[in-house]
């Protein structure tokens, strides 16, 4: 049946068309149960499930679009290497010539943009081989309904199955209302009819050129393109402006009461040393690697007044008040918990260090102050 003709066309295809997207899955289930392979659907928006009923394997489009963003990749990076490094180099404070770092962004941003410009080509011009101003589907009585709410299955005149008293007793009734054959339609003359014909690279050009031109004027003497000036008049309010919903007129909020930082862990003794000295352990090891980190930080943060041996010696002026010792018998009686205390709420003259210091360095801060200690007052187990 497939070199029949009607009317003088060839017949080219049949279309089923059903009411309801399962009416259409089962005509699909119907029409491979009876051997029909070249089949295809029509529906007025994408349905989830049907290239598993088509048997369809996955689009190669994705392979497109890997190798059009590794492409995009190396275009980037080697355009900007060999425009920092080999025709416009600049010595920046003595940073290489070519900084891949700094050139990510723009690599990143170039390969988005060339992997959707190729793999949008690649859909409408390889895949789906747009614009099909010939489809016999096009001429079918069906068309308006088919991209409004129906839906159709379409038989290529091309399966060996295919044959129009077959598709009316297999596809026939169950849900359907009705079924057209596909005639072949003349070919048009018109100069864009393919993608790759002058007549529409001319179009797309002219197209390009006029959004070009149109987006330039807008900006030019506009200055603004909705809804991209959407930033510039956003509902908000300035810092310290006065708010006219809340009924203290004030625009900056305190944070809800028991509000968290991201990050932060609420320290629960800030009033309790006691508190802290039996209940707070140093949880991290004594090893030479932390040991040597405590050293550094208490170098940044706490030599400068306790001084380098931990004795008061400090290196600041005599206009500062001079701390105590931390080899009394006050602090060297303390407990870990108790010298973290006071690292994180300060005493005295001395100020918090709960900003400065992170957590973990705090408790190798108090390991290398028993280092210190010990320097000072060696057990006899020491000195064995």
């Amino acid at each position: 049946m497939s070199d029949a003709t009607l009317r003088g066309q060839r017949i080219v295809g049949a279309v089923t068309v059903y009411k309801t997207p399962d009416d259409l899955a089962e005509g699909l289930r119907r029409a491979r149960e009876h051997g029909f392979r070249r089949l295809d659907v029509v529906m007025p928006y994408p349905i989830h499930g049907i290239d598993h009923l088509l048997d369809r394997k996955p689009s190669k489009l994705g392979i497109v679009a890997l190798i059009a963003g590794l492409t995009g990749t190396a275009l980037a990076k080697s355009f900007q290497w060999w425009a920092s490094a080999i025709d416009y180099p600049l010595n920046i404070g003595g940073k290489p010539l070519f900084s891949w770092q700094a050139f990510m962004p723009v690599t990143f941003e170039f390969m988005v943009l060339f992997t959707a410009i190729m793999t949008t080509i690649g859909m409408i011009a390889i895949f789906n081989r747009l614009p099909s101003y010939n489809s016999a589907l096009l001429a079918s009585k069906f068309i308006p309904e088919l991209t409004t709410d129906k839906f159709g299955v379409v038989i290529d005149a091309r399966d060996p199955m295919f044959d129009t008293e077959t598709i009316r007793s297999v596809l026939g009734g169950n849900g359907s209302i009705g079924i057209d054959l596909l005639y072949a339609q003349p070919e048009r003359t018109t100069p864009i009819t393919r993608t790759g014909s002058p007549g529409f690279v001319i179009l797309l050009a002219i197209v390009a050129i006029g959004a070009i031109v149109t987006t330039r004027i807008v900006v030019r003497y506009t200055g603004e393109i909705p809804p991209w000036n959407a930033m510039k008049y956003q509902s908000r309010l300035n810092s310290q402006a006065v708010s006219p919903v809340f009924a203290d007129g004030f625009g900056m909020r305190r944070p809800v009461e028991g509000t968290v930082a991201r990050d932060h862990i609420p320290y629960a003794y800030a009033n309790d040393p006691e508190g802290a000295g039996e209940n707070l352990v140093n949880p991290i090891p004594l090893t030479a690697e932390n040991l040597e980190r405590g050293k550094d930080q208490y170098g940044v943060y706490c030599l400068p007044c306790h001084g380098v041996l931990g004795d008061g010696r400090m290196t600041l002026t005599s206009a500062y008040p001079k701390p105590p010792t931390l080899h009394s018998n006050k602090v060297r009686d303390w407990s870990d918990g108790r010298i973290y205390h006071v690292i994180m709420t300060g005493q005295n003259a001395m100020p918090s260090y709960a900003s400065q210091i992170r957590e973990t360095d705090r408790w190798r801060v108090i390991h290398y102050v028993r280092a210190l200690q010990r320097s000072r007052n060696a057990p006899e187990r020491d000195v064995q």
